[in-house]
């Protein structure tokens, strides 16, 4: 039985015989920020909170604001802490500090967006829980009912230039930009729900304008970009049908909820156009940059299935990765520069749900002023890196990527940038020499990075390498760990040949041969039973064998040579439900109780009965085979199975009916029977949980998958 889970590239064999290697140079960040900016010297801007830590001596405010307030610190109840400070730092291209500010009163303070202009000079954003330390210059010194300000600091982080309360209208502050003759421009929600961005002149004195753009129901501003001219452009996201559009734009309506919104606002605020721009699921900007045509560029997150793509771009067809809930994840667009037309259009995959602590789709643009365009964000295995990439191989358990498109929005080389420590980007430059700049966060760290990044020259192809983190076959997911008899996805570079092999069982004595295609898979130096080889990608059992051991070591050869060996541990489990339509939803493979396949068009009853199939559950009694068949009749797992089900109304925990062997199907795919929840309806998302004995908890895996109810 095949799992067709393979992405296959076809790319053009170099051209010289001694290219440039493509390289990757990171250095740890003395911080970890909200909101950070990287400048052409690769200097690293960053605003957060702190509570007095990162402070360099001679800075604009060196001590706490003071102040005590209340935090849960984990489970347990609000207990007094000190009040945190907004916190803005700067760090040189190495990594180091440069200098390091608080900025705060003594209630909670953070700073959310920040901007540098050509001076050095730097613009924070934030918000403000009371009593704030503006300067006598400022626009609103002086508020009881604000809960945002503005900020603008010297180059060398020593004063600051002015610090003033924005209007108590605004509830947050997303984005702060600044044009060439220091106007500073902050785009948020107000406290009615809707997008404002207010000016504010040099001095930091007084608003020039404030703009709220507003239907009836709810939007928000999450970007700005200023022009030469003094124009601004904002893009966010409306619920709003009624949502002040303009004529002879590319998409005068609203087509899902939310939508993605563009306007254009000239010197003194008013709209020189605005359009919608999404597909009829949930569009979210998180980028906006122009090229020195005008040109507009934003990038962000599309649950969209129909996001109006265009042809011959990086990706113009969804595809919905097994690592995601049910979405393609990223998007970038460009529009013309009076949004009269979409010049491209494309799908980013990318991550799509925030339970993997990254922020979601397409999260950084950096366009040069030729038109081409360098995005990033987070992905899973699969995603498809070009020869080129200094980093080929995928590290897991989610990595950053930084994809280069060209002017018409085609992919001309991408890479990922991860060390296996889910990294999610937050800025991104590009230097005169090509160079790319990319500022990541991290999951498991405290420590934000900085990487240099450079793909390799004409004609270079990235040697052979085996990703160090094997991945679920029915999730591609990667928690670098595995199971017995679970069916595994290794990913690579050259670990295969370039054109797919699949093996295809004949006969009721199915047994998947030990070496495909010249593939051989060793676990402890057991030869493991091959489904499909490809160059970058192996589908292979691991062995029932391997059970009560604590770990093993996991080595691909190919052609007689070793590409690539790891060592994972080995847990008693690692379930997940196979999708019936790989990359193009979440839903399960999965059958009704009348024995027809589950789906939208033909969905289960609440309180019926649903088979669905997936692999690591564990083994069955009497156990099966390594390579071979199930039996042909039910044989019940050694475990114990829930099944989690969560809708739009439920999120409730069933306990399967039948949990075992798939008849006739390979060893290690197993069947799951449940009931669904009487109040189920719609889509519905399961997540199995496997225990063993009296065990309190067990394994589960992420994501799941869906089924249909009425």
């Amino acid at each position: 039985m095949y799992f067709p889970l393979a992405l296959v590239l076809f790319l053009a064999p170099g051209l010289l015989a001694q290219p440039s290697a493509g390289s990757i140079t990171t250095h740890g960040l003395p911080f970890s920020a909200s909101s950070t900016f990287i400048d052409a010297a690769g200097n690293v801007y960053a605003t957060g909170s702190s509570n007095g830590n990162g402070v360099t001596p001679g800075a604009a405010q060196t001590q706490p604001g003071g102040g005590t307030c209340l935090r849960s610190l984990g489970m347990g109840p609000e207990v007094p802490v000190p009040c945190p400070d907004a916190y803005i730092a700067k760090a040189d291209a190495n990594g180091n500090l440069v200098f390091g500010t608080l900025l705060g009163g003594d209630t909670s303070d953070a700073g959310t967006a920040l901007a540098v202009d050509a001076a050095g000079e730097v613009f924070v954003a934030g918000n403000t829980g009371g009593p704030f330390p503006t300067t006598a210059n400022a626009a609103i010194s002086t508020s009881t009912t604000s809960t945002t300000f503005a900020a603008k600091l010297s180059a060398d982080g020593s004063r600051f230039i002015y610090v003033t309360y924005l209007p108590s209208t605004a509830q947050t502050a997303l984005s702060i930009a600044v044009d060439s003759q220091g106007n500073a421009y902050v785009a948020g929600q107000t406290q009615t729900g809707h997008a404002y961005i207010t000016k504010l002149n040099p001095a930091g004195s007084a608003f020039l304008y404030s703009v709220t753009l507003a239907g009836s129901q709810s939007e928000m501003a999450i970007a700005a970009r200023p022009d030469a001219a003094g124009n601004l452009l904002v893009a966010g996201w409306t619920r709003s049908p009624d949502f002040p559009v303009s004529s002879g734009v590319v998409q005068p309506y609203l087509a899902g909820a939310p939508n993605i919104f563009v306007t254009k606002l000239s010197p003194i605020g008013r709209i020189l156009f605005s359009t919608y721009l999404g597909g009829s699921g949930l569009d979210i900007p998180s980028a906006i940059q122009t090229d020195s045509a005008g040109n507009i560029y934003v990038a962000g997150i599309t649950t969209s299935l129909d996001f109006p793509t265009t042809s011959g771009v990086f990706q113009m067809a969804p595809i919905v990765p097994l690592w995601n809930t049910g979405s393609p994840g990223g998007f970038i667009a460009s529009l013309a520069p009076d949004a009269s037309a979409i010049r491209f259009a494309s799908y980013v995959m990318s991550v799509d749900n925030p339970n993997y602590g990254s922020p979601l789709g397409a999260t950084s643009l950096a366009v040069t002023a030729a038109g081409e365009a360098y995005v990033a964000g987070t992905t899973g295995a699969g995603f498809p890196v070009t020869q080129s990439a200094p980093q080929i191989c995928f590290h897991g358990p989610l990595d950053a990527f930084v994809a280069h498109l060209d002017a018409q929005g085609a992919l001309v080389e991408a890479t990922y940038a991860g060390g296996g420590d889910q990294e999610a980007p937050q800025a991104l430059a590009v230097e005169s020499g090509g160079s790319i700049l990319l500022q990541a966060s991290s999951f498991a760290s405290v420590a934000d990075t900085v990487a240099q990044i450079q793909f390799g020259g004409s004609g270079f192809a990235a040697p052979a390498c085996l990703s160090p983190s094997p991945t679920h076959a029915a999730t591609m997911f990667s928690d670098g760990s595995l199971a017995p008899g679970e069916f595994l996805s290794l990913t690579g570079f050259g670990i295969g040949p370039e054109t797919g092999v699949a093996y295809t069982p004949a006969g009721a004595q199915w047994q998947a041969p030990l070496q495909l295609a010249g593939v051989v898979v060793l676990f402890d130096g057991q030869a493991a039973p091959l489904l499909y080889v490809q160059s970058r990608q192996v589908n292979v059992l691991a062995p029932f064998e391997l059970s009560g051991k604590a770990s093993t070591t996991i080595q691909v050869q190919y052609n007689g040579s070793l590409v690539g060996s790891m060592t994972v541990p080995v847990n008693g489990a690692a379930p997940g439900i196979f999708r019936s339509q790989e990359g193009v939803s979440s839903q399960a493979a999965a059958a009704n109780q009348d024995g027809t396949v589950n789906s939208p068009s033909n969905p289960a009853a609440p309180g019926s009965y649903v088979s669905v199939w997936g692999t690591g559950f564990g083994s069955i009694d009497p156990p099966c085979a390594t390579g071979g068949l199930n039996p042909f009749a039910a044989v019940s797992l050694n475990s114990n199975v829930t099944i989690s089900a969560y809708g739009a109304l439920i999120g409730e925990t069933v306990s399967a009916e039948y949990a075992g062997s798939a008849p006739g199907m390979a060893c290690g795919v197993e069947q799951i029977n449940f009931q669904v929840p009487s109040s189920a309806h719609g889509s519905t998302y399961l997540y199995p949980l496997v225990t063993f004995g009296s065990e309190l908890s067990g394994y589960s895996s992420f994501p799941g998958a869906t089924i249909a109810v009425q």
